[in-house]
């Protein structure tokens, strides 16, 4: 489907963008303790006339410069990432998936570049569920057209007895390909696919739902826990 080549490209997007911010990140981190280490070291071993003498002003100008820099870039990079997130939970949206709550610091861009992670390995699941739900969709979708005109071989697959393989697919013929061709424009592009999604959001609510439901089970639990083990 077009949304989801839409919203794979995005997620691989993101993923990259993710990579890179994130190793930005970690090196500014790093770099930001190791300017305030110095300068912390300078005020602590000398007297503020003495840490004068041996940093020139232009040094330490420099340095606090550096740092200020450095947490401009940070906050950057924290918006874009939030950005990201946000872009994220809209596209989720879109195809009725949910996503998981926010839960980072304000200014940190550690927390969304993390939140994305998630996300993104929870997006195959997402592609996964969708298309079983349109092959499911669309194969009940032709049975229900030729029972309806008619035909017998319905009730007859519907047998336990009756047993079907990927081999009776491959291979259409002409007049198969042309019906699935009618499903499609008359069917799927007319209704077909509302219905789909229709399935689609009441599945992922319900995951959602229980899984709410398993989170709030184990927060409940947790002091349980804490006290058996003190």
């Amino acid at each position: 489907m077009e949304k989801d080549k839409i919203l794979l490209t995005l997620v691989d997007k993101v993923k990259k963008d993710e990579a890179a911010s994130k190793a930005q990140a970690e090196a500014q981190k790093c770099e930001i303790k190791d300017l305030q280490k110095q300068l912390a070291r300078a005020k602590e071993e000398r007297t503020l006339e003495e840490t004068k003498r041996e940093l020139s002003d232009f040094m330490v100008s420099k340095l606090e410069s550096k740092v200020k820099e450095l947490r401009t870039s940070q906050r950057k990079c924290y918006v874009k990432s939030v950005e990201c997130v946000n872009k994220i939970k809209s596209s989720f949206a879109s195809v009725g998936a949910f996503s998981s709550e926010e839960n980072f610091s304000r200014g940190n861009p550690e927390g969304p570049l993390e939140w994305i992670s998630h996300e993104a390995e929870a997006f195959e699941e997402i592609l996964n569920s969708r298309g079983d739900i349109c092959a499911f969709s669309g194969a009940r979708g032709i049975a229900s057209v030729l029972e309806k005109k008619g035909c017998g071989h319905v009730k007859f697959l519907a047998q336990s007895e009756a047993t079907l393989s990927s081999e009776d697919v491959k291979d259409p013929s002409a007049e198969a390909s042309v019906v699935g061709g009618k499903f499609f424009t008359d069917i799927w592009n007319d209704g077909g696919r509302g219905m789909a999604q229709e399935i689609i959001q009441r599945s992922e609510k319900g995951i959602h739902d229980a899984r709410k439901v398993a989170e709030a089970a184990e927060r409940s639990t947790e002091p349980e826990r804490q006290l058996g083990t003190n």
